[in-house]
C-alpha cells in the first residue's frame, strides 16, 4: 500500500511532485525506507564505497510530478536559488 506525500524537487527543473514514503511501521528497515551496507576492495580489504539497499516497503521511482513551477515561484516559496551562469574563468 503506498503512502504519498508531496514534495518539492527543485531539479532539473522545480515542480511539486507526488511520491511514496516509507513504511515507518517496517520491521526490516526502521522505517528509513532501507539500509547502507559497507564494501571493501576484494584485493587489499580496504574501504571502497557504501552501497544503498532499498527495502521492499518502499518504491523510490514512484514519483508523479503535479504541478512545474516557475523559477521565481520556486524561489519565493521554498527558497531555492537557481543556478548562476557566467561567462568569465573560475580564476
Amino acid at each position: 500500500m503506498a503512502r504519498l506525500r508531496l514534495r518539492f524537487n527543485p531539479w532539473p527543473r522545480p515542480a511539486i511532485e507526488l511520491t511514496d514514503t516509507p513504511n515507518p511501521k517496517c520491521r526490516t528497515c526502521d522505517g528509513y525506507g532501507g539500509w547502507p551496507e559497507d564494501y571493501s576492495d576484494y584485493d587489499t580489504g580496504e574501504y571502497a564505497g557504501t552501497e544503498w539497499w532499498d527495502c521492499t516497503c518502499w518504491n523510490p521511482t514512484r514519483v508523479r510530478r503535479l504541478l512545474p513551477l516557475p523559477g521565481w515561484i520556486a524561489h519565493l516559496a521554498f527558497g531555492w536559488i537557481p543556478p548562476v551562469h557566467s561567462s568569465e574563468p573560475p580564476f
